[in-house]
C-alpha cells in the first residue's frame, strides 16, 4: 500500500529535511502551502543549523494537525540544554552541538510538553505499518547511513513514510542529494536506521486535521 503524499525536494541550504516533511503533511492534510523559509521562521531554525523534532511538532499542532510525538527518550532532560546533550550523545556531542541551537530546543521542548502530545514509547515497525493502513502519516528520524550501508558518523535525516509491502518500506527521500519520491528500502535496513544511536526512535504520527482547531 502507498499513500499519495505530496513530494518536495530539500532544495534550500540542505539542512531542511524536517521542514520539507512539514510541507508534505501540511499539503496532504490541510491543502496549505508553505515555503521552506516560512517553516524555518515558524520552527526557529537558523541557516545551516539542524532542526530537532520538538521544533516541528508544536508548530504542526498550532497549524491545525492532530498528531502525537513518540520517542524512547524522555523530553524533560532536554530542558537542561547543553549539559544534557553532552551527557546524552557522549563522544558525538561536540559535533552535534555545532549544529544545535540549544536555546530554541529548550524553548520548543517546554512548549511541546504543555500540549500533552508526547509519549515516551518506541514504536515498532509493525506499529508504523498499522498507522499507514489507517491512513495516518508517520514521520521518522533515521540514520541515513544505515540506508546507504555506510559506516560513517551518524547522519540524521527526517523522512515521511509513505507505504510498505511485504519486503520493502517506502519513504520520500527529499535530498538534497538524489531526491526520490517513494524511495524503497528493505525493511530490515529501515529498521536499523530508525533504531540507530542518535535517532532516539523519534516518530511523529499525523492522524489528520485537528477538528478542535
Amino acid at each position: 500500500m502507498l499513500l499519495k503524499i505530496p513530494f518536495y525536494e530539500n532544495n534550500g541550504d540542505g539542512n531542511q529535511c524536517m521542514q520539507v516533511a512539514m510541507k508534505s503533511v501540511l499539503k496532504y492534510f490541510l491543502d496549505k502551502d508553505f515555503s521552506l523559509s516560512e517553516l524555518d521562521n515558524l520552527t526557529g531554525r537558523k541557516e545551516d543549523f539542524w532542526t530537532y523534532t520538538s521544533q516541528i511538532v508544536s508548530v504542526l499542532y498550532d497549524l491545525g494537525l492532530d498528531l502525537k510525538f513518540y520517542s524512547k527518550e524522555d523530553l524533560k532532560p532536554f530542558l537542561r540544554g547543553e549539559s544534557f546533550i553532552k551527557e546524552h550523545f557522549g563522544k558525538d556531542a561536540d559535533k552535534i552541538l555545532k549544529f544545535t541551537d540549544v536555546p530554541i530546543v529548550v524553548k520548543t521542548t517546554e512548549k511541546l510538553l504543555k500540549y500533552n502530545i508526547f509519549e515516551k514509547r518506541k514504536l515498532s515497525l509493525k506499529e508504523i505499518q498499522i498507522c499507514l493502513e489507517k491512513g495516518y502519516v508517520p514521520m521518522v528520524l533515521i540514520d541515513y547511513n544505515k540506508i546507504t550501508r555506510k559506516t560513517d558518523f551518524y547522519q540524521g535525516h527526517f523522512v515521511v513514510v509513505t507505504g510498505f509491502d511485504k519486503e520493502y518500506l517506502y519513504f520520500h527521500e527529499s535530498g538534497p542529494n538524489n531526491p526520490e519520491p517513494n524511495k524503497k528500502v528493505r525493511k530490515e535496513f529501515f529498521e536499523e536506521a530508525i533504531n540507530a544511536n542518535g535517532t532516539d526512535n523519534d516518530c511523529v504520527i499525523i492522524f489528520g486535521k485537528n477538528r478542535n482547531k
